[in-house]
């Protein structure tokens, strides 16, 4: 999803700015530094408005991109929540690993290998992404907090929401897009999987892992709490 060009060269923009955030934009396949506003350069950054209007006139924007240089490895809070605002995919080198993280809020990345970046490519985001795109219909997203926030008593998302998504509970997944709402090593359910409605498989997105499709039965049967269907996908 991250060309080696583009890699290379937005690791070389991290370099020639360091300590500071370096960030642009990916258009037409190629990097387009831009520079950052940001009063705290080493630790945030901030485009103007006037390079973002010389860039879309250069061509359609693929991606925005940014360097944590003593940050988070990976997206931030901030980040998640801005790259979901702008429906536009993010890059994110961490110079310090030299890792880059990549994420698709469009809810248009691939079922299986996405990078896990919790709040845009976790295991609801594969179910929500799967029922726009194979139904059309659209399910409410949810705030997310700091990662293993489901390891506390007090996290019940998919519990307290699920049937006002239009979901109800069945004896065991027999359609695609069956919703297996599963507890593994939490207090409550925290993982989503939904059944591809070929061979007995299901899509989902454990932490730290890129995303799969996996058999359905043995471990994940036992740990599955509830199977749900949705009200308006049919046999």
């Amino acid at each position: 999803m991250i060309s080696l060009s583009v890699k290379q060269a937005i690791a070389g923009e991290a370099r020639k700015v360091s300590p500071e955030e370096c960030c642009g934009f990916v258009i037409n396949g190629q990097v387009v530094p831009c520079q950052n506003t940001s009063p705290s350069p080493q630790d945030y950054f901030t485009i103007a408005a006037e390079d973002h209007v010389r860039a879309s006139a250069i061509g359609e924007i693929e991606a925005v991109y940014h360097s944590h240089v003593n940050g988070t490895r990976g997206f931030s809070l901030p980040d998640v929540a801005a790259c979901k605002q702008s429906n536009i995919p993010w890059i994110v080198f961490h110079s310090p690993s030299a890792d880059f993280f990549y994420a698709n809020p469009t809810g248009g990345a691939p079922y299986e290998g996405r990078q896990w970046i919790y709040g845009i490519h976790d295991c609801y985001a594969i179910l929500r992404d799967f029922y726009k795109r194979e139904f059309g219909i659209e399910l409410d997203d949810f705030e997310r907090g700091e990662e293993n926030e489901w390891e506390s008593k007090s996290w019940t998302m998919f519990v307290d929401n699920y049937s006002q998504q239009g979901f109800y509970e069945v004896e065991r997944p027999e359609r695609k897009g069956d919703f297996l709402l599963m507890q593994v090593g939490a207090p409550s359910p925290n993982h989503a999987g939904v059944m591809t409605g070929e061979d007995n498989c299901f899509y989902h997105h454990l932490m730290g892992r890129l995303s799969e499709k996996s058999v359905y039965g043995g471990y994940w049967a036992k740990v599955t709490a509830k199977v749900l269907r949705h009200k308006d996908v049919g046999a």
